[in-house]
C-alpha cells in the first residue's frame, strides 16, 4: 500500500477529524457564508447545469450547491472515510472515486467542474495529468474553479505541509501557466480575504487590507513592483473555449 492509498484511508480520523473535530450538518451550514462570498459570484443564473465537485471530502460544498438550487451537483473523493461520513450526515451524489479513473470516460459532461484543496496532492507530473483530464470532461463553455495553497503568503508553509500528501504549492503566475498549458483560456486568479459576515469579520477583513498593504510597499522596496496575491489560497478560473 502506497503512502497516499494509507493515508486517504483513514484521512478524517488521521486529518480532518483533528483540524477541525466532528463534522456535522450544523459545521457545514456555517461554511455556507464563506462559500457563497468565495465561489457565488462565478456560478451561472441557470441551475440546470451539472457541476462537479472532485475531491469533495464530506460533501459539504456539494450540499451547499444543491441547497442553494443546482440540483445537477455531484461529487467524488478518493477517501472512503469521508465518503461514509457523507452518507451518514444524509447528503446526497457523493461517490467515492479516483479522480483520473473517474474523468477519464467523461468526455464533455459538466459545465463547471470544482477542485478545492486537490491540485496540491499531486506532483507536477500528475498535475498536468489531472488538469487535462478535466478540461476534456468540460462541456464547451465550461469553466473550472479551483482552490489550492498560495506559495506568496508570508506563512504558506502552514497549508503547504500542514497536510502529509500536499506535494506542491502555487503562485498566480504557476497557476495560470499550467492552465494555458492544458488548453484553458480566460484565466484569472483572485485572492481569498476573509468573508465579512459580522462584525469580527468586519474587523478581521480591514486588519488583513492593512497587512496586505504592508507587504505591498514592502515589495515595492525589494524588487519595484507590488503585484502580488498573499492570502494563504488562492482561486484559479478558467474556461474550455
Amino acid at each position: 500500500m502506497s503512502y497516499r492509498d494509507k493515508f486517504y484511508s483513514k484521512y478524517v480520523s488521521a486529518q480532518t477529524s483533528l483540524l477541525y473535530g466532528e463534522e456535522n450538518l450544523n459545521s457545514i451550514k456555517f461554511q455556507f457564508s464563506f462559500w457563497r462570498g468565495y465561489f457565488g459570484k462565478f456560478l451561472p443564473d441557470n441551475k440546470e447545469v451539472k457541476i462537479l465537485d472532485i475531491g469533495c471530502g464530506n460533501g459539504g460544498f456539494v450540499y451547499w450547491l444543491r441547497e442553494i438550487g443546482y440540483k445537477n451537483a455531484g461529487g467524488i473523493d478518493i477517501s472512503a472515510e469521508q465518503i461514509e461520513l457523507a452518507q451518514k450526515m444524509g447528503i446526497k451524489n457523493i461517490f467515492q472515486a479516483d479522480i483520473k479513473e473517474f474523468l477519464k470516460d467523461k468526455k464533455e459532461s459538466y459545465d463547471i467542474i470544482f477542485a478545492r484543496d486537490v491540485l496540491e496532492h499531486f506532483n507536477k507530473e500528475e498535475i498536468i495529468d489531472v488538469l487535462d483530464l478535466i478540461f476534456n470532461s468540460l462541456k464547451r463553455g465550461g469553466v473550472f474553479i479551483c482552490q489550492t495553497v498560495n506559495a506568496e503568503n508570508l506563512f504558506y508553509g502552514r497549508l503547504r505541509y500542514g497536510d502529509f500528501t500536499h506535494e506542491i504549492a502555487f503562485t498566480k503566475d504557476s497557476l495560470a501557466q499550467i492552465f494555458g498549458l492544458t488548453g484553458f483560456r480566460g484565466i484569472k486568479i483572485y485572492s481569498q480575504p476573509p468573508v465579512v459576515h459580522g462584525l469580527k469579520s468586519l474587523s478581521r477583513y480591514l486588519l488583513w487590507k492593512c497587512v496586505e498593504h504592508c507587504l505591498r510597499f514592502y515589495l515595492l522596496i525589494e524588487i519595484g513592483s507590488a503585484k502580488g496575491i498573499f492570502t494563504p489560497a488562492i482561486i484559479g478560473v478558467a474556461k474550455k473555449l
